[in-house]
Formats: structure tokens, sequence, C-alpha cells
């Protein structure tokens, strides 16, 4: 590989991925934390339809790396557009193609460029950290962890997330019965009136990195401080083991950006969703 020209590899595995990547991740843990988070839960056993790992490497270097876990869209990190640019001409090549990217709107932007795709962007996300955290106002009602009971229940909720969020998931049952140990549920009078998770933690040399998602809440129960409750919930769960905790929010959505606002997350970044025309 000759000075300044990108190459694509293929790692096998998501331990390999892990490894290769973890200089890359510990610089920028925030932006890469989804790959990370992705790559550690088939790492712990959860699987898709198919796996493709991505790392881009430059003069001797991975500058860059990427994932698609099929049928989710190609999720992409920060890295130099001309690696996105490749990035984008290799997926491209594939005998099968994402139906969208999510990343950093530049990066995304030129990997739909570098595959000749005409991208529309389907949302905006913000990247939200926490600072100093601020417990919410009381509310009725308490936190409890979710059970293999709730799975009908969580089953519901999730597939109502994802049509609010404009989104999919496959086997949303699954998803919630392999990270049942990430889910609370906030009940009032014995009664389930919202629901949050959090990601796989991602270690870095700094700490390990929580994200916090999803979070929803029925619209019945909407507008009466339960799900800053249950966020705080989740936030107070996972504190005393990470160092950073971070979510994704819609950059359009001022209620949910206030409740976590008001929690103590603060905007870093913003990633866009492409579809790939």
């Amino acid at each position: 590989m000759t000075a300044g020209a990108v190459r694509v590899a293929r790692p096998a595995t998501a331990f390999e991925f892990l490894e290769r990547s973890a200089s890359l991740r510990a610089a920028d843990p925030v932006r890469t934390n989804v790959l990370g988070s992705v790559a550690t839960g088939v790492a712990q056993g959860r699987r898709y339809e198919r796996e493709h790992w991505f790392l881009l490497e430059q003069a001797g270097g991975v500058v860059g790396a990427a994932l698609w876990t099929v049928p989710y869209r190609l999720l992409v990190g920060p890295m130099p557009l001309e690696a996105a640019a490749e990035l984008g001409a290799h997926v491209r090549a594939m005998d099968e193609q994402p139906a969208g990217v999510i990343g950093p709107a530049e990066v995304a932007t030129a990997v739909a460029d570098g595959g000749g795709w005409t991208a529309t962007q389907v949302m905006l996300e913000r990247i939200l950290v926490l600072g100093e955290y601020t417990p919410p106002p009381p509310v009725p009602g308490s936190a409890r962890a979710a059970v293999e009971d709730d799975a009908d229940l969580a089953t519901d909720w999730l597939v109502r997330f994802c049509e609010d969020a404009g989104t999919s998931m496959p086997d949303p049952r699954e998803n919630f019965l392999s990270r049942l140990y990430a889910y609370r549920f906030w009940e009032v009078d014995g009664e389930p009136v919202s629901m949050a998770a959090h990601a796989p933690l991602v270690d870095t040399p700094a700490g390990a990195v929580a994200r916090i998602g999803p979070v929803f809440t029925p619209r019945e129960h909407r507008r009466r401080g339960f799900a800053g409750a249950i966020t705080a919930s989740v936030v107070e769960h996972v504190l005393p083991q990470v160092s950073t905790v971070m979510l994704f929010t819609d950059a359009a959505n001022p209620t949910s950006n206030g409740v976590y606002e008001r929690l103590g997350f603060r905007a870093v970044a913003e990633v866009v969703d492409l579809d790939l025309g």
C-alpha cells in the first residue's frame, strides 16, 4: 500500500473488528460507540442475518471503521472523506446493498457519493453526553428491572417505538430477551407506564461508555414525567460501571431533547440517516 492510499480491510469476526479498531475507537469513544456496542453484542452472542465488518487503512494505520448488520443500515464512524468514498465504492461492489447509511453527515454523504448512490436524508440525530447528572423531580411510581414475563408488553412497545421513530427492528422480542439485563420499567400501582434500556457497555482506555436507549412511553402516559424518571433509573443503574453516559435523540423532537437536557445531557455531535437510492 503506497503512502496516502486507502484500503478497505474486512475483519472476519466481531472480535477481530474490536481488536483492530481499538485505538481508533479509543480516540473518539462517543462517536464510535455504536460501532463498539454492536460489535460487543455480536461478540457476546447477538446474531443478525449477516454481519459485515470494515476497517479503512491508510499509511499503515486504521483511520476509519464501519459495519453492516443486515437488515439494518450501513453504520459508519468518523473517518477521512477519501476513506469514506473508498468504503462507498467497496460496498457498492458487494453482492447485496444496504438501504441506507448512518454516520457523521460529511462521512455518510461521502460514502453515498463514493458508491454512486442518490442519498436522501431521513433523520438528523443529536448525540448527547451526560455532564453533571441532575435527578428529575419525583413522580408517582417506581422503577424495576425487566423480567421474561414482560416480553409480550416489551415487544408491543418496541414495535410502537419504531413506528414513532421511523425506524425498524426485525425481531423486537429477541432484542428484548437477549438484553433482558438492560431493560427497566417504570410502574405506577403495578402498571408499567414507561420503559428504557441501554446498549452493551463498551470498554475504552478512559473507562466504559454506556448508551441509553430505547426509551418509550405510551401516548396515554406521556407528559407526566415518566420518561425522565425511567431514563434516570437506567442512568443511575449504569453510572457506577462507566465513565461516560450518552444517548441519541431526534434533533426535531424538542420534547425528548428537553427531558434529557434537564437530566444533564448536552449535545456534542450530530449524525444523519440517509436513504440510498
